[in-house]
């Protein structure tokens, strides 16, 4: 379950730009605790060859 909520957390913190909407999607009260599950991504992303 950590792994989907983690995705569910990094993906609206991307989206919407705002740490403290994810935090609250989260239901986190610390913005400590959202950044442990938040991964910061690197890099590009790619489309498949296929």
């Amino acid at each position: 379950m950590r792994d989907l909520r983690a995705k569910a957390g990094t993906d609206k913190a991307e989206s919407s730009g705002d740490i403290l909407q994810a935090r609250d999607q989260l239901g986190h009260t610390t913005v400590v605790m959202t950044e442990n599950y938040i991964r910061m991504r690197i890099g590009k992303k790619v489309t498949p060859t296929k």
